[in-house]
C-alpha cells in the first residue's frame, strides 16, 4: 500500500508539473518497474549515487542510465559592463 502511495504521488509530481522540459534536467535517468510490462523515468537525478539510491527504493529491478536529452549546464555569458562614463561638470 505504502509503495502506490509513494508511486501515486511521483506520477503527480509529473503530471503536475508546470515546465515538462525540467524533466531532462539531471545528467542520470532512473528507470522504474511499475510491473505489469509498465515502468517510468526520472531524469531529473544529479548523480549515479543518487540515482541508484533512488531506483533501489522503488523495485529491486529499477535501474539508472545516462540521460540521452542532457545537455550539460547552460552556458550563460557575464554582462558585458558598460564603464560609466565620467562626467565632468561644466
Amino acid at each position: 500500500m505504502r509503495k502506490h502511495a509513494m508511486l501515486a504521488a511521483f506520477a503527480a509530481c509529473f503530471l503536475l508539473g508546470p515546465n515538462s522540459a525540467r524533466a531532462y534536467h539531471g545528467p542520470w535517468c532512473a528507470v522504474i518497474n511499475l510491473g505489469g510490462g509498465s515502468s517510468t523515468e526520472n531524469c531529473s537525478l544529479p548523480s549515479f549515487e543518487v540515482c541508484r539510491a533512488y531506483a533501489m527504493g522503488f523495485a529491486s529491478t529499477s535501474f539508472c542510465r545516462k540521460n540521452a536529452n542532457f545537455r550539460g549546464p547552460s552556458q550563460e555569458y557575464p554582462r558585458r559592463r558598460d564603464k560609466k562614463s565620467k562626467q565632468h561638470s561644466q
